[in-house]
């Protein structure tokens, strides 16, 4: 081929690299806005503490989005708690008050819709084309996906961390919104957590985006934040359950009374006064089978069971953690670097967990095997 085949191949790649570059600008904008400095209010970090707190009056809707790196294992029973911490969950979220508000978790081809409403929880499973009712309270449950979002999380985050020590964090853009930042940092020994950020909207203190880091980590290991969001309340029919059709099922289920069980369970085991040097708080109204120990970010929680009920806990742990031999009954320990999980089986059984350091539970284990046994 001749000079004037090469000149045509070298305007064809010229072309194509101009094409290319503004591809790769384009992508690259939502990034660098994201990054880019902002001029968000002044504000004193703890005046903002304080807004944070205040925000569940805010009325909001957006998508949200939380990418966990905890490195927890898929353990029986519990895939989707863990699936919450160990990978990202994309959210769709509606908020008008405490008793008002959906949350759908969307992603694979899978919707499932979690409906809060004055009379209870709907939960909508889009797949399975089921409505769910659920009745009852639920002071003892799991986690899910609506205890993510960036309002949610903040909020429990700074309950947790009350009396630690915050600082300034410079504003970030944050779904469109020029956010002011704060970073907690815990005052107490013994935790995993090296500090928490959290951005939000300095006006409302209605939390945009928290990220948890690590001791020893170079990024967060935990990051929920809006990637779209308005300040409003939102239509009341996105509020509204689906109403029933043809061929759509429908369900009542009422929520397992697990105080009662572990009230009954209790009279003849109890939470020791201390552990690992600690005193212990109750957790949960209406018993004591469920205490916290230590402060701020440093706390862990122990719920004692029957044995029965936790030889498959113990197994998980054991499965992917290591075993702790001791006297008078056996433990095994599961760290993921920042949450840590211990059960200690006697004759009854304890399951502790907490952003806490494995030779905090460590301790904790030696003391609860006496209880055990």
């Amino acid at each position: 081929m001749g000079a004037g085949g090469t000149v045509v191949r070298a305007e064809a790649r010229r072309r194509w690299a101009l094409v290319l570059a503004v591809v790769v600008l384009l992508g690259s904008v939502p990034a660098v806005l994201a990054a880019w400095p902002v001029r968000a209010a002044r504000i004193d970090a703890g005046v903002l503490r304080e807004r944070i707190a205040a925000s569940a009056a805010q009325p909001y809707h957006g998508f949200a989005q939380s990418t966990g790196l905890l490195g927890l294992p898929p353990l029986r029973n519990l895939e989707q708690v863990t699936a919450l911490v160990s990978r990202t969950t994309q959210m769709r979220t509606w908020y008008a008050g405490p008793d008002r508000g959906r949350v759908d978790v969307v992603g694979g081809g899978t919707e499932r819709d979690l409906y809060r409403t004055p009379d209870g929880q709907y939960v909508w499973d889009y797949g399975a084309n089921q409505l769910t009712r659920v009745v009852g309270d639920q002071p003892v449950r799991l986690p899910t996906a609506a205890d993510l979002t960036p309002p949610e999380l903040a909020r429990r985050l700074l309950a947790l961390a009350a009396g630690d020590r915050v600082e300034p964090l410079a504003g970030r853009r944050v779904a469109g919104v020029a956010a002011a930042g704060l970073r907690i940092v815990p005052a107490a020994p013994g935790t995993t957590v090296a500090h928490v950020d959290v951005w939000a909207d300095p006006a409302s203190g209605l939390p945009l985006q928290a990220e948890l880091t690590a001791k020893g980590g170079a990024r967060p290991v935990f990051v929920s934040r809006f990637l779209e969001v308005t300040l409003g309340v939102p239509d009341a029919r996105v509020l509204t359950p689906p109403a029933a059709r043809p061929g759509m099922g429908f369900t009542v289920t009422a929520v397992p009374d697990v105080l009662g069980a572990l009230n009954r369970w209790q009279r003849s085991a109890g939470l020791p006064d201390r552990l690992a040097g600690q005193p212990r708080r109750d957790a949960v109204d209406g018993t004591d089978a469920v205490g916290v120990y230590g402060t701020g970010l440093a706390r862990f929680v122990v719920l004692g069971v029957p044995r029965r009920f936790g030889a498959e806990a113990y197994d998980n742990a054991e499965a992917f953690g290591r075993s702790i031999e001791m006297p008078g009954g056996r433990a095994a320990l599961l760290a993921t670097g920042l949450l840590t999980v211990l059960v200690v089986q006697g004759d009854r059984t304890y399951l502790a967990a907490g952003l806490v350091e494995p030779a905090t539970l460590e301790r904790a284990a030696a003391d609860l095997a006496g209880a055990a046994a």
